[in-house]
């Protein structure tokens, strides 16, 4: 199966980071938002080359609307 990217909001707990954990396990790359970047310090280490974290505080309005434009140019 071919490697696929996905984007994940939320991963450094719960549904988000399970779900990171999985794809990350089965060769996936996962582009994943986080308030803390030290949440996922783990997974960064782990999985140097498929993980991205990226900080994004999801109340952020302009912060959203900026990863929406990013989401139509990729």
């Amino acid at each position: 199966m071919s490697q696929r990217t996905w984007l994940i909001t939320g991963v450094s707990s719960g549904f988000g980071r399970n779900l990171t954990d999985q794809l990350l396990t089965r060769g996936d790359r996962v582009i994943g938002t986080v308030r803390d970047i030290v949440k996922v310090a783990d997974l960064i280490e782990r999985h140097p080359g498929t993980f991205h974290p990226e900080t994004l505080e999801m109340t952020d309005t302009a912060a959203i609307r900026i990863w929406a434009c990013l989401e139509k140019v990729l």
